[in-house]
């Protein structure tokens, strides 16, 4: 069943953003880390929500199995481009026992039904080396619109320690 989280929901989206970070951590620890306390990790969910951002929960049996975070992205210059509104989903994850199950996929189209008539369409940002989110992504419509290359500094490589 998926809900809207409410704040007391929050902290059983610890433990799924915990694996979330950390896949992350494993596959671009020049950028992510893994050492977040329980309650960093909760307090910047609950920042999040307060500064907008809406979270789905996915639950089987009563616990959290996947969710996925979105929020509204701030307009562009009409100057430059047609306005519209769009939504970004920000973050979607599911237990790697529960998927191949369609558990993302729902997530998706309940976030799409939630936006209907209120945006004009989503966006999403997704690593380059996270290879089932873009095919994620892609299964359901979305296109590559821009492509994004990060260079860290030499000095970094020898003071991000993991």
């Amino acid at each position: 069943m998926i809900t809207t989280a409410e704040t007391s929901d929050l902290p059983d989206l610890v433990s799924l953003m915990r694996a979330l970070n950390a896949y992350h951590a494993d596959h671009a620890p020049d950028r992510f880390h893994d050492r977040a306390c329980d309650a960093d990790l909760l307090g910047l969910l609950q920042s999040a929500q307060a500064d907008g951002a809406r979270f789905l929960i996915y639950r089987t049996e009563g616990v959290a199995r996947g969710y996925l975070k979105w929020l509204p992205v701030p307009a562009a210059a009409p100057v430059m481009e047609h306005p519209r509104r769009q939504a970004l989903l920000d973050h979607i994850y599911v237990e790697p026992i529960w998927r191949r199950r369609g558990l993302a996929s729902r997530l998706i189209a309940r976030f799409e039904a939630e936006i209907a008539g209120h945006f004009d369409g989503w966006t999403v940002r997704v690593h380059a080396f996270n290879t089932a989110s873009r095919a994620l992504m892609q299964r359901h419509g979305a296109e590559a619109t821009v492509l994004a290359y990060a260079k860290a500094s030499s000095s970094s490589w020898s003071t991000n320690p993991r």
